[in-house]
């Protein structure tokens, strides 16, 4: 084995020998003591002796009977009831002094609590007042908008009246009104006219005609869109005048109104010009129309034929020409 585990276990060995003796060792008894300090009884205010001190007092006071006692014994026991008597009364005085104090303090706290209590109570008795006070001025308001509103809307019964006399004079306004209804009169006859005077313009047959490319050409020549799908032309196109004549769209079915959406998609195979009997401005109209119906048939690379499909000479020109200036309402057409 090695030292180390020789001097541990002879360590260990006299640890525990040591330990039991200290615990089979009998302590020694202790022994009473007259110089103790006296317990003093609070009801009689009397000192409490122990029994072991009270033996000790009886056997000296039997060994010393016969001895001669002095009087200053009796002074220091009477001396020191006065001692032991005012050290208890300061005990005493120092409890009291100790519970008004901190019924001092409880009092403060209580009454701390209650004057919060009462300041909350007040600043809620103030918060409830101004918003009576407000809602009543809100609704004292409201009321005063509402009367004021009414006020407004009510009719005075003792505004006098005055009589509109008739306008006779001229009025710009006026006339543009009454050229409006008089073109509306002019394309309502379209639908009521008793004769048409009509040309044909056709494309090449070899470059088709594009709705696009027609839609120009018409705009670029002053017609505009307007009653019955079709598009008109009138005397002049920066202000209302009379109606010259309109233009509709050739199909295989005749002549038909433009459909302008559908139209840039559409192929349009020719144009169908002409001129409502009576009109008041017929030869004009005629004269217009034929002009045009020429330059339109140059812009597409067309021909200008007759209602007839003749082609369109200076001939005929002059033939419809007159049949115009000849015509006269209720005419049969010739």
């Amino acid at each position: 084995m090695e030292m180390n585990t020789i001097i541990g276990i002879v360590a260990a060995v006299a640890i525990m020998l040591v330990g039991l003796i200290m615990i089979l060792r009998k302590p020694k008894p202790v022994e009473p003591s007259l110089e103790a300090d006296l317990h003093i009884n609070p009801e009689s205010q009397q000192p409490v002796i122990p029994r072991h001190v009270r033996d000790q007092l009886l056997q000296k006071e039997v060994v010393t009977s016969t001895e001669r006692v002095e009087p200053s014994l009796n002074t220091e026991a009477i001396e020191s009831e006065p001692v032991a008597k005012q050290a208890v009364d300061a005990v005493n005085v120092e409890a009291k002094t100790t519970e008004i104090e901190q019924t001092a303090k409880a009092d403060e706290v209580i009454e701390a609590v209650a004057e919060l209590e009462a300041a909350q109570k007040d600043e809620t008795v103030v918060a409830e007042a101004e918003t009576t006070v407000v809602s009543d001025n809100a609704e004292t308001k409201e009321k005063a908008e509402e009367s004021k509103a009414e006020t407004e809307l009510s009719l005075n019964p003792n505004i006098e009246t005055v009589a509109i006399e008739e306008f006779d004079g001229e009025s710009n306004i006026l006339d543009v009104h009454l050229h409006e209804q008089q073109r509306y009169d002019d394309e309502s006859a379209l639908a009521t006219a008793e004769q048409i005077i009509a040309l044909n313009v056709y494309p090449n047959p070899r470059r088709a005609l594009s709705g696009d490319k027609a839609l120009k050409v018409l705009l670029k020549y002053g017609l505009r869109f307007g009653e019955m799908s079709c598009f008109h032309r009138y005397e002049n196109t920066d202000e209302p005048s009379a109606l010259m004549f309109s233009v509709l769209r050739m199909t295989d079915n005749g002549p038909a109104g433009f459909d302008l959406e559908t139209l840039s998609g559409e192929q349009v195979q020719g144009l169908a010009f002409f001129l409502a009997l009576p009109n008041s401005k017929a030869v004009t109209g005629y004269d217009m129309m034929t002009s045009i119906a020429g330059l339109i048939a140059r812009e597409v690379d067309g021909k200008v034929y007759d209602e007839n499909n003749l082609e369109f000479t200076p001939q005929l020109k002059e033939h419809w020409r007159h049949h115009v200036i000849d015509y006269r309402p209720n005419q049969a057409t010739v």
